[in-house]
């Protein structure tokens, strides 16, 4: 099966680094998931990076702790 290489700013409300990588990790094979840009505030920007086979689930699992700024998809190459 196709694999695609991700990398997107996940702006969340109030979300945690871990939740979110714990969340993603079912449907991928690696996830990278930065520290907030700014902690202390209401929302964060972090920054993912992500291997999957299905970029679709990745969106769907991401809108429930914000919204995608910007993504960056490409086939991997084996």
């Amino acid at each position: 099966m196709q694999k695609f290489i991700m990398e997107f700013i996940l702006h969340a409300h109030v979300s945690s680094q871990a939740a979110i990588k714990s969340s993603l990790s079912e449907f991928a094979e690696k996830v990278e998931v930065g520290e907030p840009v700014n902690p202390a505030s209401t929302s964060s920007d972090f920054q993912v990076n992500i291997i999957t086979e299905d970029p679709t689930l990745i969106f769907d699992t991401c809108s429930q702790f914000g919204r995608i700024k910007s993504a960056k998809i490409n086939e991997a190459k084996d």
